[in-house]
């Protein structure tokens, strides 16, 4: 885990060196977590799950880059995030970070840090800083400041992962869990994929750029040819 962690904290670190002169908007220096969910939004590699609030968002993720043949069915996973947060707060994970980084802040009483930024603990960090606060084991719930259009389009709401990368996964078989696979057969992907564009929930949309309007085009193009 720790050699991963140090590819993250690299990942992060050059990401910041070279993205300001690309931002849409400035962010500051200090922004730690808008850095970090931007990167995530820009393929970096992070400890972040992206989800989303929108079904009609998730529909299109699941469906969007399926094209004929098919060979496979989709899946979506709908979570109930109040459910999983009380499940967190059962494991006592975020106790024991916020018990960290108290003794953290006391080290370095003169920095000002606040002991409401706990959740700082989550952030990518070189390996001396992890060896004084460790990553938790639980991951983070996060609702993400919209600091692009592409965040916003997307409805998008992070997990933070912490030290155990199994932990979601643990939970989808165990009794009460209120986490659940819905399955888009393969054969009715393509009919999806034209209600969803009916339903103005296109390639552009959910890419507010350039980009995404040149693939929604080449979507359009390609499904005439089916």
């Amino acid at each position: 885990m720790s050699t991963l962690l140090d590819f993250e904290d690299d990942c992060h670190d050059e990401f910041w060196r070279c993205a300001d002169q690309l931002c849409e908007s400035r962010l500051d220096e200090d922004a730690e977590w808008d850095w970090y969910f931007l990167s995530q939004h820009h393929g970096v590699p992070t400890r972040l799950l992206d989800w989303s609030d929108g079904a009609l968002v998730a529909l299109h993720f699941a469906v969007r880059n399926r094209r004929a043949p098919i060979g496979t069915d989709a899946t979506i996973f709908v979570m109930d995030p109040y459910w999983l947060l009380k499940d967190i707060r059962k494991s006592k994970s975020y106790d024991e970070a916020e018990r960290n980084w108290r003794k953290y802040r006391r080290k370095r009483k003169f920095e000002g840090l606040s002991q409401n930024d706990w959740d700082d603990t989550y952030l990518p960090m070189d390996r001396d800083e992890r060896e004084e606060l460790p990553l938790p084991r639980a991951p983070l719930l996060w609702d993400s400041p919209h600091v692009s259009r592409r965040i916003a389009a997307q409805r998008s709401r992070f997990m933070i992962f912490g030290s155990e990368p199994e932990w979601l996964s643990q939970l989808v078989n165990r009794d009460g869990a209120r986490l659940r696979e819905v399955t888009v057969p393969k054969e009715s992907m393509n009919d999806i994929r034209y209600e969803l564009r009916d339903a103005g929930v296109t390639e552009s949309v959910i890419f507010p750029d350039l980009d995404g309007l040149g693939r929604e085009i080449e979507q359009r193009w390609a499904d005439r040819l089916l």
